[in-house]
């Protein structure tokens, strides 16, 4: 199941928006604060409910619990989530898949606080969250942990970690996930092992703990072990917050092409980023056509007026979007750097 288009409707930072994506590559961005992690966890939340077996909890129940778990508003007021909150208000969320939809609809007063409109979404593969913190070191005890603590982290950290402690596939599928890590392994220099409870980089000189390993890396084992153990896998779904984060920029090329491989092996992927290197480079595959048969989309978020709600633009390249902030902080870095020539040159000729 793909997802074709999402609908947000007074959530978040949005007043009204709809955003219809690629089978393939999505790349989210913009500033802060405009709503691109809550997007991607406006879709995961209710996709990944509906993942999950049938239970006697009522869908609703099930979905509330999720979405405040992934969200974390205080007391898990769903209505904080709400664009207008003032009287009677109303948040929606309406997700379109190629075979089935979710529609979801949020209360900010009265003893309702959410309604499930539309249920037809039906999972085919493993849903992934990748949150902008590396989870690979935090594995050890952390699953224990959330279910008997209130922590900090909201729940796609606990999601992340479950899906790293599943068992390494054995077989065909195996040895065709081998393949695809390949190049993570030889950028890692060794593999990853789940021993006991925690997690090791196993290389020819020895064997490191994760959380001994550069954090760059750590993110990279970590896609590595979900290719390997099977959580991602065609069909499935794959969010990833701010990939490139605390990543040193030669393994900026890495990800991107594990992110191509991953798409053009029926993996749907959303990316949020702030990355010059990582989105220019997916846009200048998208532009020459290196990649046929991965599609990729760019979605701007921004703000029309200052404080004002979010709207999103897409295009196929970055060129196609009238406000990319990425681009821009690197005109006004080039700008800065043409006054500094043009004042040392004028200095050095009185």
């Amino acid at each position: 199941m793909k997802v074709q288009k999402l609908n947000l409707w007074q959530l978040s930072a949005f007043e009204d928006v709809e955003l219809n994506f690629c089978p393939g590559i999505n790349v989210f961005l913009g500033t802060n604060s405009t709503g691109k992690s809550h997007t991607m966890k406006a879709l995961y939340a209710p996709i990944k409910t509906l993942e999950q077996a049938a239970s006697t909890v009522p869908l609703e129940a099930r979905l509330h619990e999720k979405l405040a778990n992934v969200f974390k508003p205080d007391e898990g007021a769903m209505g904080r989530l709400v664009h207008r909150r003032k009287g009677q208000g109303q948040g929606k969320i309406d997700i379109q898949g190629s075979t089935g939809d979710i529609g979801v609809t949020l209360f900010t007063t009265g003893k309702k606080t959410l309604e499930v409109r539309a249920s037809t979404w039906k999972s085919e593969a493993s849903t992934i969250f990748l949150p902008t913190r590396e989870v690979l070191a935090m594995y050890e005890g952390f699953a224990a942990a959330y279910q008997d603590r209130e922590l900090s982290f909201d729940e796609t950290y606990y999601d992340a970690c479950v899906a790293l402690g599943r068992a390494v596939l054995r077989g065909p599928r195996s040895e065709q996930a081998k393949a695809l890590i390949t190049p993570i392994e030889e950028a890692l220099g060794g593999k990853v092992a789940l021993q006991g409870n925690r997690f090791y980089l196993v290389r020819k000189d020895g064997v490191m703990e994760a959380h001994l390993v550069a954090e760059g890396l750590r993110k990279i084992a970590s896609l590595a072990q979900l290719v390997l153990n099977g959580s991602l896998t065609q069909k499935g779904i794959l969010f990833w917050d701010e990939p490139e984060a605390n990543l040193n920029p030669r393994l900026v090329g890495l990800v991107v092409d594990m992110l191509l491989e991953l798409a053009g092996r029926g993996v749907q992927i959303f990316v949020t980023t702030h990355d010059y290197l990582l989105s220019n480079k997916l846009s200048l595959l998208a532009d020459y056509k290196k990649r046929p048969d991965v599609a990729i989309r760019f979605f701007a978020f921004h703000r029309a007026k200052e404080h004002g709600p979010v709207v999103v633009n897409a295009g196929s390249t970055l060129a196609d979007l009238p406000d990319n902030p990425i681009l821009d902080e690197f005109l006004r870095h080039y700008d800065f750097e043409r006054t500094l020539f043009d004042e040392a040159a004028a200095g050095g000729g009185k």
